[in-house]
């Protein structure tokens, strides 16, 4: 009876154990990397850059640890001038971010608002809105659906960038499937109208995508006057946690604002800074006291927790997951505990 309520209480704690580990919010970033130390750009023609931007970063607007006005001051620290904040499916963040950057950094630090279109088919940085994008915008989007989140992306006068698609790709072992099923070719999110490509995403660098892209910039078509636009190369760091920063989206921008930026982005003149070691991590955040007091429960409830595995696939930001969920029950780990636990017990009254 005793193990039975101990199992009922701890297992719905362990199935809902997200409380925090450290307080990000009182983290402060008095520090400073300087990338042009060590770093030289992709594309050498662009040896004279003046921005450093981050084309990818969240804040607790949606799935992120720092709240917007955190983030600037985590991407000045990390070595940028500029940034694009593209919280999951919502451009409020973005725009707290660019309130706060206007506000506390005039002429010095950019922000441009957008958000990241997020489904079971594709993640793609939707960026210089400031209307949140719901058009197509489902769990499992059809293919005209993306195509209308597109266009209407377009119609307020921004920029579709797809993102990572190495992490996209790439197969959750246990459930056999990629972290997004069914994510569109390359040729034909370019049909669909996509602008350009994340090439760097954290320290992943896609070089497939990377070869493909700068294949197209260099046919005859796109380097003509007249022909199709060229696609764009982004670096983003997709913060989520502070961490390292591994790439910059450098630019040589003719006046430091936020209309000659996105007028820069959307003719392709970019390149980027990767560095697959990270820049230096100065400071840490403090313990959560809340996390603290119950530690001892939340540890309890890991260790019944360990009694079954749980894959759950990816989050759809729909409220939902894009694979079946399966539950692996470990019977030979519950047999031995139980026989364990009774031995204790007879032990103890021979004692």
């Amino acid at each position: 009876v005793f193990l039975a309520v101990l199992t009922i209480l701890l297992v719905p704690f362990h199935e809902a154990g997200d409380i925090s580990k450290y307080r990000f919010e009182t983290m402060q970033f008095s520090w400073q990397t300087n990338p042009r130390d060590h770093l030289l750009p992709l594309d050498p023609a662009y040896h004279d850059y003046n921005v450093l931007l981050d084309g990818h970063a969240h804040t607790t607007v949606s799935d992120g640890k720092l709240q917007p006005e955190q983030l600037v001051e985590y991407a000045i620290a990390q070595g940028f001038n500029a940034m694009i904040v593209t919280d999951h499916n919502t451009v409020v963040g973005g725009l707290r971010a660019e309130e706060y950057a206007q506000q506390k950094y005039p002429g010095s630090f950019i922000v441009i608002p957008g958000m990241e279109y997020s489904t079971c088919r594709i993640h793609m940085n939707f960026i210089n809105i400031n209307t949140t994008v719901t058009a197509g915008n489902t769990a499992f989007p059809t293919d005209n659906d993306i195509r209308l989140a597109i266009n209407r992306a377009h119609e307020l006068g921004g920029l579709v960038i797809v993102n990572h698609i190495p992490w996209s790709n790439h197969t959750l072992e246990r459930l056999g499937a990629p972290r997004l099923p069914n994510h569109p070719s390359i040729q034909s999110l370019v049909d669909w109208g996509v602008d350009g490509f994340e090439i760097a995403n954290q320290a992943t660098f896609d070089m497939p995508t990377y070869q493909y892209v700068t294949g197209q910039n260099a046919a005859s078509g796109r380097a003509t006057e007249g022909g199709p636009a060229r696609l764009i190369l982004m670096a983003g760091s997709d913060v989520h946690t502070p961490g390292p920063a591994f790439a910059w989206t450098v630019l040589k921008s003719p006046s430091f604002t936020k209309e000659a930026i996105v007028d820069e982005i959307r003719n392709a003149r970019t390149s980027l800074l990767f560095d697959p070691a990270g820049s230096p991590v100065h400071g840490a955040p403090e313990y959560s006291r809340h996390y603290m007091a119950l530690l001892p429960l939340s540890e309890l409830a890991q260790y019944f927790g360990s009694f079954y595995d749980r894959y759950q696939g990816q989050y759809s930001f729909h409220n939902s997951h894009c694979q079946s969920e399966i539950v692996d029950v470990h019977a030979i780990s519950i047999g031995c505990f139980v026989l364990y636990f009774i031995s204790a017990v007879v032990l103890f009254e021979i004692i």
